[in-house]
């Protein structure tokens, strides 16, 4: 179960990679969102609350996320291949030029 100091790393870890840079991919794989766009927006920051991340991006909109009992956020080099799990249990998508 994540505690407090790996939610907070982990949000250190996005904002590096995202914050202050335009999304070149969004793709959010829960059912009632699964149709939002955010693509072309630029990542605020990533701030953690207590067990949840909130990503925050300009137009006023706000990813939220909760690590829950086995959650994970991961950083990957564009052109790296992704590990650490089956697709299908993936939420969330986030890229840009770098990351």
């Amino acid at each position: 179960m994540p505690e407090g100091d790996t939610v907070w790393q982990t949000a250190r870890r996005l904002h590096d990679a995202l914050a202050g840079k335009v999304l070149t991919r969004s793709d959010l794989r829960v059912p009632r969102f699964a149709t939002a766009d955010i693509t072309g927006r630029t990542v605020l920051d990533v701030t953690p609350r207590g067990k949840h991340l909130l990503t925050r991006v300009e137009g006023g909109l706000t990813l939220h996320s909760h690590l829950r009992m086995d959650g994970a956020w991961k950083v990957y080099a564009n052109g790296r291949r992704w590990g650490g799990g089956p697709g299908h249990q993936i939420r969330a998508i986030l890229g840009n030029a770098d990351r």
